[in-house]
């Protein structure tokens, strides 16, 4: 049961529906992936930029790289209000899933659009 900044209590509805639309999202994506692979069957790093060349397939995977990091937090705060029960170490573990979760999508991003 989640706490909202005002003080309301949730049952975690909102949270449950989340995870299982961004789920799909990235088996899609990985079944977009692995069509991507078998179709192209690269075999140098030349042939790996070609799969992710295209604009639509950055945007796409900029999209679900995001997913992924909305469904990581949510992950982190399902578990930091289950097992971490003590405001003491809850915050620090908070802050340390958001920070890794930032340092995940920045790092994704910067391969992904510089590299």
């Amino acid at each position: 049961m989640g706490i909202t900044s005002t003080g309301k209590f949730r049952n975690g509805k909102r949270e449950w529906i989340f995870q299982r639309i961004s789920n799909l999202a990235i088996g899609f994506w990985g079944s977009i992936f692995i069509a991507l692979l078998l179709l192209m069957s690269p075999e140098n790093y030349a042939q790996w930029q070609a799969i992710f060349a295209p604009l639509w397939f950055k945007i796409y995977t900029s999209i679900t790289l995001l997913v992924i990091c909305l469904n990581s937090v949510l992950a982190g705060w399902q578990i930091g209000t289950d097992y971490v029960k003590k405001a003491a170490f809850n915050r620090p573990f908070m802050a340390v899933c958001l920070l890794l979760t930032a340092a995940y999508a920045g790092t994704g991003m910067t391969i992904l659009w510089l590299v």
